[in-house]
């Protein structure tokens, strides 16, 4: 009689814990989405030009409470050569909501932590992001979430991020030498032209490509007098060491603007000494135009 009993102790017991099981598996279920921005955030200074694109991992209320970390793997790539450029790979890599590296797992896998979140933040970082190439840069992420009874799910997202051919330019020394400057207007004043005077305008070029550097004169490199037209006076630049006349458009190529610091670019002007030249005022206006390639 006693061991009858025993016996269905353990059958009893036995139904029971196969019953708390299923019902756990059952709760453990719902939908979750990807979130992956083709659109940085603006950079702080500490981030020298990087660019951070963020990510967003949706769980349902029931996944929250039983889904403790996301693997996340780059498809295609190696683990810090997430995305693919027009010519190369690029340094990128994965962060958590404050932008602290994640780490990985003995497979490669990037592993984000939810925390019993049900909104879980993270980024995608490209390392000198402004100063990329022009052209598309992809990539494609998988994920799979694992809970503790052993089910695995699967999730995708792309990423395209187009990049275009920019240049900025910022004029130097204002109120030296002779120059002054509102907006994009500049006025150079040679001084007595009666002597040979030389200027330099000062440039601080940057951009994410060669940049094709345009100038003409309004009067074909002469400085005219305002009052009587037939009295002039010839100048020349120099660019990259030479001497050049505006008598045509002169065009000169950058082809290392690319850094973050801007690439100097300085125009030397000088004008034809004229110690018998007719008193006033003489000017000319000369066009510098920069475009991206």
């Amino acid at each position: 009689m006693s061991n009858t009993f025993n016996l269905y102790n353990i059958i009893l017991t036995f139904i029971l814990c196969f019953s708390v099981s299923a019902k756990s598996e059952e709760a453990c279920d719902g939908e979750w989405t990807v979130s992956l921005s083709n659109t940085s955030v603006n950079s702080s200074a500490r981030d020298r030009g990087d660019l951070w694109f963020p990510a967003y991992i949706e769980l349902s209320k029931s996944l929250s409470s039983c889904v403790q970390w996301i693997e996340i793997e780059p498809l295609g790539r190696g683990g810090d050569r997430i995305i693919k450029g027009p010519q190369s790979d690029v340094v990128s890599s994965l962060s958590d909501d404050k932008r602290i590296p994640l780490a990985k797992n003995g497979k490669g896998q990037y592993v984000l932590k939810t925390l019993g979140k049900r909104r879980i933040r993270f980024w995608l970082y490209l390392a000198n992001g402004r100063q990329l190439s022009p052209g598309v840069y992809s990539g494609e992420l998988g994920f799979s979430i694992n809970h503790y009874a052993g089910r695995e799910r699967l999730r995708y997202a792309q990423f395209k991020y187009s990049v275009k051919p920019y240049v900025k330019v910022r004029i130097n020394g204002q109120g030296k030498n002779g120059l002054s400057f509102t907006g994009s207007s500049i006025r150079l004043d040679m001084g007595n032209l009666t002597k040979r005077n030389h200027r330099v305008l000062d440039f601080t070029v940057q951009s994410n490509s060669s940049v094709r550097v345009w100038l003409a004169s309004e009067n074909k490199g002469n400085l005219v007098n305002i009052e009587i037209p037939n009295r002039t006076i010839p100048y020349f630049i120099t660019i990259d060491g030479r001497r050049r006349s505006l008598n045509t458009p002169v065009e000169y190529r950058m082809y290392n603007a690319s850094n973050l610091e801007g690439t100097p670019l300085k125009i030397g002007v000088e004008n034809h000494p004229s110690p018998y030249a007719t008193a006033g005022i003489y000017q000319d206006v000369m066009t510098v135009s920069l475009f991206a390639q």
